[in-house]
């Protein structure tokens, strides 16, 4: 596979809200071992936030088993939802390309945040890109695409996707779930539970 997912080091920045990426990952890692190692079933990250909060992740428009139902969520819900972060505004970008190319808006999103940190990675804030695209791990800042803007990054990321990981003609393709998709797509194999925790802090905030 020629295509890495760079999973940069986040500091919390004044625009960062809720939990640092280290605890997602932290607790994504555990889970990990508690259900590969010890064999100790857990809850998903989507059934803990509707546990807990009494938000239910489908019902939101969210099912992490196939990313390319639609979620209707409207652009106004996502700026509500990141008033007060670096991704501030963006919400019609993540409903247009969910428009545009089908991939779930809640899950553009919660990529985005989880690569980028809320937007305050170096990357997404010197190149605008909220996906850490093309940061290859021997060189992390200098491989990632420089997007002419934020909403730029958006678009050509979520059509990159729609092309070659959701389509079952992709390059890339192996399913169309959360998990599936992060086989294929990132290093990490925490990935896909540090990606739904992010989309169940989000749905959380506002």
């Amino acid at each position: 596979m020629s295509f890495k997912i760079n999973m940069p080091g986040i500091q919390s920045g004044p625009s960062q809200i809720g939990p640092s990426k280290s605890y997602y990952d932290a607790q994504a890692r555990f889970q990990s071992i508690l259900e590969n190692k010890l064999n100790v079933k857990t809850a998903s990250p989507m059934q803990s936030v509707q546990n807990s909060s009494g938000i239910n992740a489908e019902d939101q428009g969210f099912n992490a088993q196939n990313v390319m139902i639609k979620s209707g969520v409207s652009a106004e819900v996502l700026n509500e939802k990141l008033m007060g972060t670096a991704l501030e505004g963006l919400g019609s970008d993540f409903a247009l390309a969910e428009q545009k190319y089908g991939i779930n808006a809640w899950f553009l999103t919660g990529l985005a945040i989880h690569e980028s940190g809320f937007g305050t990675s170096r990357i997404s804030q010197d190149k605008n890109n909220l996906f850490g695209f093309k940061a290859y791990d021997a060189s992390p800042y200098a491989s990632a695409t420089q997007f002419t803007s934020k909403s730029d990054s958006i678009d050509k990321v979520a059509q990159y996707l729609s092309e070659n990981y959701t389509d079952p003609s992709g390059k890339y393709y192996n399913g169309t779930s959360v998990d599936d998709i992060g086989k294929r797509y990132a290093t990490d194999p925490n990935w896909s539970n540090a990606l739904q925790s992010r989309v169940a802090q989000l749905m959380k905030l506002g």
